[in-house]
């Protein structure tokens, strides 16, 4: 999930598999991460290292992190949505022929 997560080793990735002039740039933004916390709670906590995280705990601690993200992320809702400022790396590069 995060094997990209470095500039350095992403540039070094590409460069060796042949491309060049390879730009990564941070990218910042509002993503939707769903229709209200119940449901973007259970999307966080579905998936990645969330589940992995949470199949190590008793079922109290699980309910006990799901009510506690729940209520974090009612604060984010809005028109239908949560909303969280997201970021990501723009990657660029050119494949000489």
């Amino acid at each position: 999930m995060f094997s990209l997560a470095d500039p350095v080793g992403t540039r070094a990735l590409l460069s060796a598999a042949g491309f060049a002039n390879v730009e990564v740039a941070s990218a910042e933004a509002y993503g939707i991460w769903g229709r209200d916390a119940e449901d973007a709670t259970g999307f966080l906590l579905g998936s990645g290292p969330a589940r992995h995280l949470l199949g190590q705990v008793d079922d109290d601690t699980q309910e006990h992190a799901r009510q506690k993200l729940t209520g974090i992320l009612r604060t984010h809702e809005s028109d239908g949505a949560v909303r969280l400022r997201t970021g990501a790396w723009l990657v660029t590069a050119n494949r000489p022929s």
